[in-house]
């Protein structure tokens, strides 16, 4: 696989292509594994509850609808969203990293079977967490949804770069609307924040892989910090979304472009 691509296909087959050793970081935003009312899964890693879908309208409802709920286009789209992952690939992520440097948005039932299969006296972790003003309205007996969260893991000897601003544990900004807009991605981060990120613990000319890529924001980071990425996305039209935007092409402009081609064609010349 070359630098600087991003592959439509399945992360869990692609990236078995990946030599071993070859990744600086890895950098993703997981399916969630959404379970209600503050309860953990009680599954074992890499194994799936039934039924998410239900699971998912369930959790929406109590939550007043989440945003990905709302967005979905279909039943599978919300499945996808809801179902998590099979923590094997956990074990492809540490067989293609020089050593383990990894950035993983996670849920908050994902914590615990993540941070489980890194325990070793050689792993560190940080949990780090994107604070939202102005989080969606919730029901009765329950949180507000203003927290998501993301698991850094590096392995010792794993250099992180210096700068008061780029150490912080927390990054603060109003509900992510603007970037959902552009990109049309329901569960998109903030590209600030995936920015600070990657300057912390990645140095220039690193290679970023990112199997759940979604509408790009990791390649897109390392597009404008000189680093070198290589992303898998699974949803054909979230990757031709990623692959626009890499051309700087937001699909606010691929609209505009659309109706001026049409209002166009209709001239009688």
């Amino acid at each position: 696989m070359k630098r600087n691509n991003i592959y439509l296909g399945d992360a869990y087959e692609l990236i078995k292509q990946l030599k071993e050793k070859s990744i600086d970081c890895i950098y993703t935003d997981i399916p969630y594994d959404f379970v209600g009312n503050g309860k953990l899964s009680g599954g074992a890693p890499g194994i799936k509850k039934k039924n998410y879908y239900n699971e998912y309208k369930r959790v929406a409802k109590t939550r007043g609808g989440t945003l990905a709920m709302r967005k979905a286009r279909n039943s599978s789209e919300i499945a996808e969203f809801a179902s998590g992952i099979d923590f094997s690939i956990l074990d492809e992520f540490v067989r293609v990293m020089k050593k383990v440097n990894l950035f993983i948005w996670c849920s908050k039932a994902q914590i615990l079977p993540i941070l489980n299969y890194f325990d070793n006296e050689n792993i560190y972790f940080e949990i780090l967490v994107w604070c939202k003003t102005n989080p969606i309205p919730t029901g009765n007996n329950a949180w507000l949804s203003d927290i998501e969260y993301c698991l850094y893991i590096r392995e010792k000897g794993v250099r992180l770069n210096d700068g008061y601003d780029l150490k912080s544990k927390w990054f603060i900004s109003h509900y992510n609307k603007d970037d959902k807009d552009l990109y049309d991605h329901p569960t998109i981060k903030p590209f600030d924040c995936v920015r600070n990120h990657l300057l912390h613990a990645t140095q220039k000319g690193d290679v970023v892989l990112d199997p759940f890529l979604g509408s790009g924001t990791t390649a897109d980071v390392c597009r404008h910090i000189k680093r070198d990425y290589i992303g898998f996305e699974l949803d054909e039209n979230y990757y031709e979304i990623a692959k626009l935007r890499l051309k700087g092409i937001t699909q606010v402009e691929k609209k505009i472009g659309a109706v001026q081609l049409s209002l166009f064609e209709d001239i009688d010349f």
